[in-house]
Protein backbone atom coordinates (compact mmCIF):
# COMPACT_ATOMS: atom_id res chain seq x y z
CA UNK A 1 0.00 0.00 0.00
CA UNK A 2 0.90 3.63 -0.54
CA UNK A 3 -0.43 5.55 2.47
CA UNK A 4 -0.61 9.30 2.95
CA UNK A 5 -0.58 9.89 6.71
CA UNK A 6 -1.54 13.49 7.56
CA UNK A 7 -0.88 14.61 11.14
CA UNK A 8 -1.14 17.79 13.19
CA UNK A 9 2.17 16.95 14.85
CA UNK A 10 4.18 14.02 16.12
CA UNK A 11 6.01 13.37 19.37
CA UNK A 12 8.64 14.45 20.43
CA UNK A 13 8.23 17.62 18.33
CA UNK A 14 4.75 18.14 19.83
CA UNK A 15 3.53 16.88 23.22
CA UNK A 16 0.13 15.23 23.40
CA UNK A 17 -1.66 11.90 23.25
CA UNK A 18 -2.62 12.18 19.57
CA UNK A 19 0.91 13.19 18.63
CA UNK A 20 2.45 10.35 20.62
CA UNK A 21 0.04 7.87 19.04
CA UNK A 22 0.98 9.15 15.57
CA UNK A 23 4.67 8.75 16.35
CA UNK A 24 4.19 5.16 17.49
CA UNK A 25 2.27 4.34 14.31
CA UNK A 26 5.06 5.79 12.16
CA UNK A 27 7.79 3.91 14.01
CA UNK A 28 5.97 0.61 13.72
CA UNK A 29 4.97 1.06 10.08
CA UNK A 30 8.69 1.39 9.36
CA UNK A 31 8.92 -2.37 9.95
CA UNK A 32 6.46 -3.15 7.14
CA UNK A 33 6.73 -3.22 3.35
CA UNK A 34 4.25 -0.37 2.88
CA UNK A 35 5.20 3.09 1.61
CA UNK A 36 4.12 5.95 3.86
CA UNK A 37 4.25 9.68 3.14
CA UNK A 38 3.90 11.53 6.46
CA UNK A 39 2.79 15.15 6.62
CA UNK A 40 3.89 17.06 9.72
CA UNK A 41 3.63 20.79 10.55
CA UNK A 42 6.80 21.26 12.58
CA UNK A 43 8.49 24.64 12.33
CA UNK A 44 11.34 23.67 14.65
CA UNK A 45 13.16 21.81 11.87
CA UNK A 46 14.90 23.21 8.80
CA UNK A 47 13.42 20.73 6.31
CA UNK A 48 11.98 17.23 5.98
CA UNK A 49 15.42 15.61 6.03
CA UNK A 50 16.24 17.39 9.28
CA UNK A 51 12.94 16.18 10.78
CA UNK A 52 13.69 12.61 9.73
CA UNK A 53 17.15 12.75 11.27
CA UNK A 54 15.82 14.15 14.54
CA UNK A 55 13.03 11.57 14.64
CA UNK A 56 14.96 8.46 13.58
CA UNK A 57 18.57 9.24 14.40
CA UNK A 58 21.04 7.58 12.05
CA UNK A 59 18.70 4.76 11.00
CA UNK A 60 16.16 6.43 8.70
CA UNK A 61 13.87 3.82 7.09
CA UNK A 62 13.54 3.80 3.31
CA UNK A 63 9.75 3.31 3.22
CA UNK A 64 8.75 6.46 5.15
CA UNK A 65 9.11 10.03 3.89
CA UNK A 66 8.39 13.18 5.88
CA UNK A 67 6.84 16.29 4.33
CA UNK A 68 6.79 19.63 6.18
CA UNK A 69 3.70 21.83 5.81
CA UNK A 70 3.74 24.75 8.28
CA UNK A 71 0.72 25.17 10.52
CA UNK A 72 -0.67 28.71 10.03
CA UNK A 73 0.35 31.20 12.71
CA UNK A 74 -2.69 33.37 13.46
CA UNK A 75 -3.29 35.98 16.14
CA UNK A 76 -5.38 34.68 19.02
CA UNK A 77 -9.11 35.27 18.71
CA UNK A 78 -12.18 33.15 19.52
CA UNK A 79 -12.02 30.17 17.18
CA UNK A 80 -8.52 30.95 15.88
CA UNK A 81 -7.50 27.28 16.14
CA UNK A 82 -10.49 26.19 14.04
CA UNK A 83 -9.61 28.72 11.33
CA UNK A 84 -5.93 27.71 11.42
CA UNK A 85 -6.91 24.04 11.19
CA UNK A 86 -8.94 24.68 8.04
CA UNK A 87 -6.10 26.65 6.46
CA UNK A 88 -3.66 23.87 7.37
CA UNK A 89 -5.97 21.26 5.84
CA UNK A 90 -6.16 23.35 2.65
CA UNK A 91 -2.37 23.51 2.50
CA UNK A 92 -2.30 19.72 2.86
CA UNK A 93 -4.74 19.28 -0.04
CA UNK A 94 -2.75 21.60 -2.29
CA UNK A 95 0.49 19.85 -1.40
CA UNK A 96 -0.37 16.21 -1.89
CA UNK A 97 -2.54 16.72 -4.98
CA UNK A 98 0.43 18.29 -6.75
CA UNK A 99 3.44 16.51 -5.25
CA UNK A 100 2.44 12.95 -4.29
CA UNK A 101 1.30 10.95 -7.28
CA UNK A 102 0.47 7.47 -5.95
CA UNK A 103 -1.86 7.17 -2.96
CA UNK A 104 -3.98 4.14 -2.15
CA UNK A 105 -5.56 5.61 0.96
CA UNK A 106 -5.54 8.86 2.92
CA UNK A 107 -5.20 8.50 6.69
CA UNK A 108 -5.89 11.76 8.50
CA UNK A 109 -5.41 12.56 12.17
CA UNK A 110 -7.72 15.16 13.64
CA UNK A 111 -8.90 17.80 11.15
CA UNK A 112 -6.05 17.41 8.66
CA UNK A 113 -8.28 16.20 5.79
CA UNK A 114 -11.08 18.72 6.45
CA UNK A 115 -10.58 20.72 3.23
CA UNK A 116 -10.07 17.70 0.98
CA UNK A 117 -13.09 15.83 2.33
CA UNK A 118 -15.43 18.78 1.82
CA UNK A 119 -14.18 19.82 -1.64
CA UNK A 120 -13.02 16.63 -3.35
CA UNK A 121 -14.27 15.88 -6.82
CA UNK A 122 -12.44 12.62 -7.44
CA UNK A 123 -13.75 9.40 -5.90
CA UNK A 124 -10.67 7.32 -6.66
CA UNK A 125 -9.00 7.43 -3.24
CA UNK A 126 -10.69 6.51 0.05
CA UNK A 127 -10.08 8.47 3.24
CA UNK A 128 -10.04 7.22 6.80
CA UNK A 129 -9.87 9.65 9.73
CA UNK A 130 -9.14 9.39 13.43
CA UNK A 131 -10.39 12.02 15.85
CA UNK A 132 -9.48 9.94 18.91
CA UNK A 133 -11.72 10.66 21.89
CA UNK A 134 -14.28 12.97 20.28
CA UNK A 135 -14.19 15.03 23.48
CA UNK A 136 -16.07 17.86 21.75
CA UNK A 137 -19.19 15.65 21.85
CA UNK A 138 -18.75 14.63 25.48
CA UNK A 139 -20.32 16.56 28.42
CA UNK A 140 -18.91 19.98 29.32
CA UNK A 141 -18.53 21.14 32.94
CA UNK A 142 -18.04 24.88 32.50
CA UNK A 143 -19.23 27.64 30.17
CA UNK A 144 -15.77 28.03 28.63
CA UNK A 145 -15.44 24.29 28.08
CA UNK A 146 -18.88 24.16 26.47
CA UNK A 147 -17.97 27.03 24.15
CA UNK A 148 -14.67 25.39 23.21
CA UNK A 149 -16.38 22.10 22.46
CA UNK A 150 -19.03 23.73 20.30
CA UNK A 151 -16.25 25.38 18.28
CA UNK A 152 -14.45 22.06 17.83
CA UNK A 153 -17.63 20.52 16.42
CA UNK A 154 -17.39 22.89 13.44
CA UNK A 155 -14.57 20.86 11.84
CA UNK A 156 -15.36 17.53 13.51
CA UNK A 157 -18.83 17.05 12.03
CA UNK A 158 -17.91 17.51 8.35
CA UNK A 159 -14.72 15.48 8.76
CA UNK A 160 -16.61 12.54 10.27
CA UNK A 161 -19.56 12.68 7.90
CA UNK A 162 -17.50 13.06 4.72
CA UNK A 163 -14.84 10.49 5.59
CA UNK A 164 -15.30 7.12 3.95
CA UNK A 165 -14.17 5.32 7.10
CA UNK A 166 -13.41 6.27 10.70
CA UNK A 167 -10.99 4.78 13.21
CA UNK A 168 -12.65 4.77 16.59
CA UNK A 169 -12.15 3.66 20.11
CA UNK A 170 -15.04 1.56 21.33
CA UNK A 171 -17.44 2.23 24.17
CA UNK A 172 -18.87 5.72 24.38
CA UNK A 173 -16.66 6.98 21.55
CA UNK A 174 -18.20 4.60 19.03
CA UNK A 175 -21.68 5.51 20.25
CA UNK A 176 -20.97 9.16 19.39
CA UNK A 177 -20.09 8.22 15.82
CA UNK A 178 -23.25 6.16 15.45
CA UNK A 179 -25.31 9.06 16.80
CA UNK A 180 -23.72 11.30 14.15
CA UNK A 181 -25.05 8.96 11.48
CA UNK A 182 -21.89 7.00 10.70
CA UNK A 183 -22.63 3.46 9.57
CA UNK A 184 -21.19 0.73 11.79
CA UNK A 185 -19.76 -0.87 8.63
CA UNK A 186 -17.56 2.20 8.15
CA UNK A 187 -16.19 2.29 11.70
CA UNK A 188 -13.05 0.35 12.60
CA UNK A 189 -12.13 -0.06 16.26
CA UNK A 190 -8.46 0.72 16.72
CA UNK A 191 -6.62 1.34 19.99
CA UNK A 192 -3.26 2.57 21.11
CA UNK A 193 -0.61 0.27 22.52
CA UNK A 194 2.64 0.25 24.47
CA UNK A 195 6.11 -0.49 23.21
CA UNK A 196 8.93 -2.47 24.78
CA UNK A 197 10.24 0.60 26.61
CA UNK A 198 7.29 0.43 29.00
CA UNK A 199 7.17 -3.35 29.22
CA UNK A 200 10.84 -4.03 29.94
CA UNK A 201 12.02 -5.13 32.33
CA UNK A 202 9.02 -6.91 33.80
CA UNK A 203 7.76 -4.73 36.68
CA UNK A 204 8.52 -5.81 40.20
CA UNK A 205 5.68 -6.47 42.62
CA UNK A 206 4.62 -3.25 44.34
CA UNK A 207 5.16 -2.77 48.05
CA UNK A 208 1.51 -1.80 48.68
CA UNK A 209 2.43 -0.91 52.25
CA UNK A 210 0.72 1.29 54.81
CA UNK A 211 1.24 4.45 52.77
CA UNK A 212 -0.63 4.32 49.46
CA UNK A 213 1.38 5.83 46.60
CA UNK A 214 -0.65 7.60 43.91
CA UNK A 215 0.38 9.10 40.56
CA UNK A 216 -1.31 11.79 38.45
CA UNK A 217 0.03 12.78 35.01
CA UNK A 218 -1.63 15.39 32.80
CA UNK A 219 -1.39 18.70 31.00
CA UNK A 220 -2.71 21.79 32.77
CA UNK A 221 -6.07 21.49 31.03
CA UNK A 222 -9.47 21.75 32.73
CA UNK A 223 -10.85 18.50 31.33
CA UNK A 224 -7.96 16.54 32.83
CA UNK A 225 -9.49 17.14 36.28
CA UNK A 226 -6.63 18.54 38.34
CA UNK A 227 -9.08 20.97 39.98
CA UNK A 228 -11.02 17.94 41.27
CA UNK A 229 -7.85 16.23 42.45
CA UNK A 230 -6.75 19.38 44.26
CA UNK A 231 -10.01 19.53 46.23
CA UNK A 232 -9.87 15.81 47.00
CA UNK A 233 -6.27 16.05 48.22
CA UNK A 234 -7.05 18.97 50.50
CA UNK A 235 -9.87 16.96 52.10
CA UNK A 236 -7.70 13.85 52.47
CA UNK A 237 -4.97 15.87 54.18
CA UNK A 238 -7.52 17.29 56.63
CA UNK A 239 -8.71 13.72 57.30
CA UNK A 240 -5.11 12.59 58.03
CA UNK A 241 -5.21 9.87 55.39
CA UNK A 242 -2.02 7.88 54.78
CA UNK A 243 -0.92 8.51 51.21
CA UNK A 244 1.67 10.13 48.98
CA UNK A 245 1.23 11.40 45.44
CA UNK A 246 3.47 12.45 42.55
CA UNK A 247 1.84 15.02 40.27
CA UNK A 248 3.52 15.27 36.86
CA UNK A 249 2.82 18.15 34.48
CA UNK A 250 3.58 21.86 34.45
CA UNK A 251 1.26 23.72 36.82
CA UNK A 252 1.33 27.34 38.02
CA UNK A 253 2.65 27.70 41.57
CA UNK A 254 -0.67 29.17 42.70
CA UNK A 255 -2.37 25.84 41.91
CA UNK A 256 0.04 23.72 43.93
CA UNK A 257 -0.72 22.42 47.43
CA UNK A 258 2.18 22.89 49.80
CA UNK A 259 2.35 19.65 51.76
CA UNK A 260 5.11 17.02 52.19
CA UNK A 261 2.70 14.30 51.02
CA UNK A 262 2.59 15.85 47.55
CA UNK A 263 5.50 15.98 45.11
CA UNK A 264 5.13 18.17 42.01
CA UNK A 265 7.12 17.64 38.83
CA UNK A 266 7.18 19.58 35.57
CA UNK A 267 6.87 17.73 32.27
CA UNK A 268 9.25 14.78 32.41
CA UNK A 269 11.07 12.62 29.92
CA UNK A 270 9.72 9.11 29.43
CA UNK A 271 12.71 7.69 31.33
CA UNK A 272 12.14 9.95 34.34
CA UNK A 273 8.42 9.19 34.37
CA UNK A 274 9.18 5.48 34.19
CA UNK A 275 11.32 5.79 37.32
CA UNK A 276 8.45 7.44 39.20
CA UNK A 277 6.07 4.69 38.10
CA UNK A 278 8.34 2.09 39.67
CA UNK A 279 7.44 3.50 43.09
CA UNK A 280 3.79 4.37 42.40
CA UNK A 281 0.96 1.91 43.05
CA UNK A 282 -2.19 3.50 41.59
CA UNK A 283 -2.62 5.92 38.70
CA UNK A 284 -5.39 8.52 39.04
CA UNK A 285 -7.21 9.71 35.90
CA UNK A 286 -10.11 11.99 36.99
CA UNK A 287 -10.73 13.40 33.50
CA UNK A 288 -14.03 15.01 32.56
CA UNK A 289 -13.73 13.69 29.01
CA UNK A 290 -11.26 11.39 27.32
CA UNK A 291 -10.71 9.12 24.39
CA UNK A 292 -8.30 6.35 25.26
CA UNK A 293 -5.52 7.87 27.41
CA UNK A 294 -2.09 6.48 26.59
CA UNK A 295 -0.96 7.20 30.15
CA UNK A 296 -3.34 4.47 31.36
CA UNK A 297 -1.89 1.62 29.34
CA UNK A 298 1.71 2.80 29.79
CA UNK A 299 1.18 2.83 33.57
CA UNK A 300 -0.50 -0.58 33.55
CA UNK A 301 2.57 -1.88 31.70
CA UNK A 302 4.59 -0.87 34.77
CA UNK A 303 2.26 -2.76 37.09
CA UNK A 304 0.01 0.07 38.31
CA UNK A 305 -3.68 -0.34 39.00
CA UNK A 306 -5.79 2.57 37.73
CA UNK A 307 -8.64 4.66 39.15
CA UNK A 308 -10.24 6.47 36.21
CA UNK A 309 -13.48 8.16 35.27
CA UNK A 310 -16.00 6.29 33.15
CA UNK A 311 -15.60 8.41 30.01
CA UNK A 312 -14.76 7.71 26.38
CA UNK A 313 -13.23 4.29 25.83
CA UNK A 314 -11.71 4.04 29.32
CA UNK A 315 -14.05 1.11 30.25
CA UNK A 316 -12.43 -0.89 27.45
CA UNK A 317 -9.34 -1.27 29.62
CA UNK A 318 -10.36 -0.41 33.20
CA UNK A 319 -12.85 -2.46 35.19
CA UNK A 320 -13.00 -3.92 38.70
CA UNK A 321 -10.29 -6.45 37.82
CA UNK A 322 -7.72 -3.77 36.88
CA UNK A 323 -8.80 -0.85 39.04
CA UNK A 324 -11.71 1.46 39.81
CA UNK A 325 -14.16 3.30 37.53
CA UNK A 326 -15.62 6.59 38.80
CA UNK A 327 -18.33 8.95 37.64
CA UNK A 328 -16.77 12.17 36.32
CA UNK A 329 -17.10 15.70 37.62
CA UNK A 330 -17.18 15.42 41.44
CA UNK A 331 -14.25 15.83 43.79
CA UNK A 332 -16.17 13.91 46.48
CA UNK A 333 -16.36 10.86 44.20
CA UNK A 334 -12.61 11.05 43.64
CA UNK A 335 -11.93 11.52 47.37
CA UNK A 336 -14.14 8.56 48.31
CA UNK A 337 -12.46 6.37 45.71
CA UNK A 338 -9.02 7.33 46.98
CA UNK A 339 -10.11 6.50 50.54
CA UNK A 340 -11.30 3.10 49.32
CA UNK A 341 -7.93 2.53 47.64
CA UNK A 342 -6.03 3.60 50.76
CA UNK A 343 -7.98 1.01 52.75
CA UNK A 344 -7.76 -1.66 50.06
CA UNK A 345 -6.13 -4.87 51.37
CA UNK A 346 -2.63 -5.41 50.05
CA UNK A 347 -3.50 -8.70 48.36
CA UNK A 348 -6.55 -7.23 46.60
CA UNK A 349 -4.51 -4.34 45.24
CA UNK A 350 -1.75 -6.70 44.12
CA UNK A 351 -4.30 -8.76 42.16
CA UNK A 352 -5.51 -5.64 40.35
CA UNK A 353 -1.94 -4.62 39.52
CA UNK A 354 -1.12 -8.07 38.14
CA UNK A 355 -4.33 -8.13 36.11
CA UNK A 356 -3.52 -4.69 34.70
CA UNK A 357 -0.06 -5.79 33.59
CA UNK A 358 -1.29 -9.01 31.98
CA UNK A 359 -4.09 -7.18 30.16
CA UNK A 360 -1.45 -5.05 28.44
CA UNK A 361 0.56 -8.13 27.48
CA UNK A 362 -2.56 -9.74 26.05
CA UNK A 363 -4.31 -6.86 24.28
CA UNK A 364 -2.19 -3.73 23.92
CA UNK A 365 1.21 -4.37 22.32
CA UNK A 366 2.23 -2.58 19.13
CA UNK A 367 3.05 -5.62 16.99
CA UNK A 368 -0.54 -6.84 17.12
CA UNK A 369 -1.97 -3.31 16.96
CA UNK A 370 -0.11 -2.43 13.76
CA UNK A 371 -1.19 -5.69 12.13
CA UNK A 372 -4.81 -4.77 12.89
CA UNK A 373 -4.23 -1.25 11.56
CA UNK A 374 -2.84 -2.56 8.27
CA UNK A 375 -5.67 -5.06 7.99
CA UNK A 376 -8.22 -2.27 8.49
CA UNK A 377 -6.57 -0.08 5.85
CA UNK A 378 -6.48 -2.92 3.33
CA UNK A 379 -10.11 -3.77 4.05
CA UNK A 380 -11.09 -0.12 3.63
CA UNK A 381 -9.34 0.09 0.24
CA UNK A 382 -10.91 -3.12 -1.05
CA UNK A 383 -14.36 -2.24 0.23
CA UNK A 384 -14.18 1.25 -1.24
CA UNK A 385 -13.05 -0.02 -4.65
CA UNK A 386 -15.90 -2.52 -4.78
CA UNK A 387 -18.42 0.20 -3.98
CA UNK A 388 -17.08 2.74 -6.46
CA UNK A 389 -16.71 0.31 -9.38
CA UNK A 390 -20.20 -1.15 -9.27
Amino acid sequence: MNILFATDGIYPFVLGGMQKHAAYIIRNLANTEHQIDVIIPHSGVSDAQDAETQFWGDDVPSNIRFHIIPFPALPRFPGHYVVASYLYSRRITNYFTHKISTIDILFGKGYTLWHWLTTRKSTETPAIVQLHGLEMFQPAYSFKEKTDKLLMRIPAIPVIRNADFVFSYGGGVKEILLDLGKSENNIFEQYGAVDDFWLEPEPQAKENGLIRRFLFVARNEYRKGYHLLKEALQDLIIDNETFEIDIVGALPDAEKIKDPLIRYHDNLSAASLKNIKEQAEVLLVPSLSEGFPTIIIESMARGLAVAATNVGAVPKVIDESTGWLMDPGLSKTLKDTMKEIIRCPKAVLADKQQAAYHKILRDFQWNATIKRLISHLELAINDYRKRTTR
